[in-house]
């Protein structure tokens, strides 16, 4: 009867005291929510992959060769353990009348890799029908729709012209935006097209698609499948390792075979010519003899006879006219099959291509996003949730404080320790109960969705797959329990409860005055109004209750300035990169197979007028290696000529002083120095394709953005790889550019046959600027939610500041103090609270946004530190509209308050 009482009276403190169990309620579920929710996107958005690479069947490792696949590379492939392969065949077809560039890719109904997903229509059912990439469908390629004709003149097809089925999209192009880069037309594919393979002329295969059974149960993003893959890709370049050799006798067996038709006609023309010169000679003669002897026949007969002559001999210079006609015709096919055979003989041997799903259209792009969101979980949720149990933690206890008399009559009464804590546990655990349910239930099915559909846009994965990830719900679960309950047990159990009841039962003896600072300083002091006086000493009366108010306010106004610095920094990447250190437009690889055709790339280049400037480097990859560190790949560039480098790529050291390329060591920028712990000075070793080690010594650590560079001067180059540099790419400085433009220099660029691809900095500015834009979703969620939870946090911490002093604001009410008077005793605190909160909120939003950004930046990526003076107004501005709201219902609780509390006795 005891227990049932007291349980009463547990839930009449909850129907007494609504505002507060609310505000329990709702900072524990923003903190759950934002804390769960924000957990989870990341592992959502990589478990959506996951399942649609797995539904569509996307490869988990492509082969491609630059000589062609054939049977016995099929053959090979077929002996990888624990591989099921696929063939295909595809190409780069560009439709100069539309200026378009297209993937033409072998459509297999049989196939099991890479399954269309048919959006309309349907699937070909003759060799003269085609399915079209989606993103053909628009008014932009004059709108294509089924049952078009499409035609496409290229000699690698049987036929030119092909009915269109239906529209698709395929797992090979993840992102609906982009399609990839071609060695045709302006260097970019517009959309893709799938033709039955029966329509390809040749028996070579393009690619092999290989799906590994060892990894089906494996996230596509975690590390155990990524080190499974390195394992199944090693074991794939060990069973082809012999096929390039092989592929290049192949080659050069076929093309020798091609060409012995040429050197048999020429072999048998030489003949003919021998024969001919001889027949021509024998002639010759003859008509020496004949005319010897006409000038022995009588003067009639000679005439007749010297005509005739005169005849043979033209009849006989024409024979030897088409005679050294057919000598020069015969030399210039020997020429040219001298040239194809020496082109034979110098063919080198074909590379073979590993392409895991990374190099896939939108993937890896995918994949950093989920990455970039859960290394900002790591931070921003945890330090709001933080916020959000101290507050939770400080309601508990002070509840608790208030209830002292409450708890001596307990303790006399009879009441144990334990049942009295039944109370509080019950209230802590409803509240925090609720809070933790509802917080998780929004936050796992809200916020991921909403992260992930704003994210999606530029995705062709379908729907978010929302699921309940438990670590996260169970460590807020904790957190919150242990600050609500575990706060209020803790302060019960281990310290009212050991006093006696007699002791509980009189209220706490107020803190004793004391002189503050500003009394010291008495011209300022003595301008104080009375009320202004009371209210500075209250301030340092109560310090608790006073830096609780402004560590809540200010986390919550640094959370605030976190969110838009989050966004300010995520989106000044670029602007950092491109301009302040690429100072370059565009890059021009060069075909190394047509060295000989590389001025003509470059007069052609001086000859357009927007380009101003040209530099001629060497760049590739190498592998960076250092004991107990992964080995990462960079980019190694090495200019032509040191004097001009400086125009191109501006070099800074980590303070931004400018710096130069050195002439003996490499410049390393500063990611790669920081994941191998390098400082100037240091001996590293570098490796190239082949595997040759390059000791070289770093001079220099510069700052740079995107990407992992090394810079070298052509002369240090040569001593570290005892070979001399030779140009490979382009760096060009032109005027700004349209697309058009950029469109159109790039294909006069692939017309010369001296260049592979024309990458232009603005492309590369569009997709990272659009990927930075990805995570504004969750920068608007994470300003909201922390504003949301200021407004709660400055509410409940006022609502706790009257509750405690309502005896004094009786008193003040007593002793005739007006309305406004008595709102601006309690105001003018949160006030001070306010301004000092927001204050400290801007070095604290300053600080965490370092430190999210620390977390979020990636092996490829530095994210720089840039809060503009928009993030301090909107959170300053939010704080102040959100301590006026909270004045106003102040206003009128205090209008409210019963005067007669204040004469009523202690006991």
């Amino acid at each position: 009867m005891k227990t049932k009482t007291y349980l009463k009276a547990g839930f009449r403190e909850i129907r007494q005291s609504k505002g507060r169990f609310i505000a329990i309620i709702l900072i524990v579920m923003l903190g759950t929510l934002l804390f769960v929710g924000v957990k989870t996107a990341g592992p959502v958005m990589q478990k959506t992959m996951d399942h649609y690479v797995d539904t569509a069947g996307l490869s988990d490792l492509q082969i491609v060769s630059t000589g062609g696949l054939t049977q016995k590379d099929i053959a090979q492939a077929e002996k990888i353990p624990d591989a099921k392969v696929e063939t295909g065949k595809q190409f780069y077809y560009s439709n100069t009348g539309k200026n378009e560039v297209i993937q033409i890719f072998s459509y297999n109904k049989n196939s099991r890799q890479n399954k269309l997903q048919l959006i309309d229509g349907k699937c070909p059912e003759k060799s003269n029908q085609l399915l079209l990439d989606e993103k053909a469908e628009n008014e932009e390629n004059e709108g294509y729709k089924i049952g078009d004709v499409y035609q496409i003149d290229s000699d690698e097809l049987k036929e030119k012209e092909y009915t269109i089925t239906g529209f698709v999209r395929s797992p090979l192009f993840i992102n609906n935006l982009e399609r990839g880069y071609a060695n045709v037309g302006n260097g970019s594919v517009d959309y893709f097209v799938y033709l039955p393979e029966s329509n390809f002329k040749t028996d070579i295969y393009s690619v092999l698609y290989l799906d590994f059974t060892n990894v089906k149960n494996l996230n596509t993003y975690s590390k155990a499948y990524k080190d499974k893959m390195e394992q199944n890709q090693e074991k794939a370049e060990k069973y082809l390792q012999d096929r390039p050799e092989e592929r290049l006798e192949e080659l050069k067996k076929s093309a020798n075979e091609e060409l012995e038709p040429a050197q048999q006609k020429i072999t048998e023309g030489k003949a003919q010519i021998a024969q001919g010169r001889t027949q021509l000679e024998d002639a010759k003669k003859q008509l020496a003899q004949q005319s010897a002897a006409i000038q022995q026949l009588p003067e009639a007969q000679r005439t007749i006879a010297v005509q005739t002559l005169s005849q043979q001999e033209t009849q006989l210079a024409e024979q030897e006219r088409q005679l050294v006609e057919k000598e020069r015709e015969l030399a210039s096919a020997e020429e040219e099959w001298n040239k194809n055979a020496e082109k034979i003989e110098n063919l080198t041997k074909p590379s073979y291509l590993y392409n895991e799903r990374s190099e896939n259209v939108g993937f890896q792009e995918f994949g950093d996003l989920a990455e970039r969101i859960a290394a900002i979980a790591n931070v921003f949720p945890v330090f709001f949730f933080f916020i959000a149990a101290l507050i939770t933690f400080t309601t508990m206890t002070r509840m608790v404080e208030e209830n002292r008399r409450e708890i001596g009559t307990l303790k006399a009464l009879g009441y144990t320790k334990v049942e009295i804590a039944k109370k509080y546990a019950i209230y802590a655990s409803l509240a925090s109960g609720i809070g933790i349910v509802l917080g998780t239930i929004l936050g796992t099915n809200l916020l991921p969705r909403i992260i992930f559909e704003l994210s999606n846009e530029r995705y062709d994965i379908g729907s978010a797959l929302v699921f309940y990830d438990w670590p996260p719900i169970l460590q807020a679960a904790a957190a919150f329990f242990i600050a609500a309950f575990g706060g209020a047990a803790m302060i019960v159990l281990f310290k009212d409860l050991r006093e006696r009841p007699a002791a509980l039962l009189q209220p706490k003896a107020p803190k004793p005055g004391k002189r503050i600072f500003l009394e010291y300083i008495t011209p300022l002091w003595s301008r104080l109004s009375f009320n202004q006086k009371i209210s500075y000493r209250n301030l340092f009366r109560y310090k608790s209750r006073m830096l609780m108010a402004i560590i809540g306010i200010a986390g919550c106004a640094g959370l605030m300035v976190a969110g838009v610095g989050l966004k300010d920094s995520l989106s000044s990447v670029s602007a950092k990169q491109f301009g302040p250190i690429i100072d370059y437009q565009a890059i021009v690889t060069l075909d190394s197979s047509t060295e000989e055709n590389h001025q003509k790339a470059a007069d052609m280049l001086q000859q357009q007028e927007k380009v101003n400037e040209i530099l001629a480097i060497h760049t590739q990859t190498v592998e960076l290696r250092k004991k107990g560190h992964a080995s990462q790949s960079l980019t190694v560039i090495v200019p032509s000529k040191t004097a001009d480098f400086d125009r191109f790529i501006h070099l800074t050291d980590l303070e931004e002083n400018p710096r130069s390329l050195p002439k003996a060591g490499i410049a390393i920028t500063q990611k790669a120095a920081e994941l191998f712990d390098l400082s100037t000075g240091d001996h590293i070793s570098l490796y190239d394709e082949n595997q040759k080690e390059w000791k070289v010594e770093v001079k220099e650590i510069v700052k740079n953005y995107l990407g992992s560079f090394i810079y070298l001067s052509p002369e240090y180059y040569a001593s570290v790889t005892d070979q001399s540099m030779s140009d490979n790419a382009f760096l060009l400085r032109t005027d700004k550019m349209t697309t058009k433009e950029e469109e159109m220099l790039s294909e006069k660029l692939l017309a010369t046959d001296a260049v592979t691809n024309t990458s232009f900095m603005s492309k590369q500015i569009e997709t990272q600027e659009e990927s930075m834009a990805n995570l504004d979703s969750v920068v608007l969620i994470f300003v909201v939610l922390s504003g949301l939870l200021a407004f709660i946090v400055l509410y409940n911490l006022t609502n706790i500041n009257i509750s405690e002093r309502v005896r004094e604001l009786s008193t003040i009410k007593v002793l005739g103090f007006f309305d406004k008077e008595v709102t601006m005793y309690i105001v003018r605190e949160n006030i001070i609270f306010t301004l000092l909160g927001i204050i400290g909120g801007f070095g604290v939003g300053y600080v965490l946004t370092d430190f999210i950004l620390q977390q979020a930046s990636m092996e490829n990526v530095i994210f720089p530190l840039v809060i503009t003076w928009w993030a301090y107004v909107l959170s300053a501005g939010l704080t102040i509209v959100f301590t006026v709201i909270v004045m106003i219902v102040t206003h009128f609780k205090l209008k409210h308050i019963d005067m007669i509390d204040a004469l009523k006795s202690n006991e």
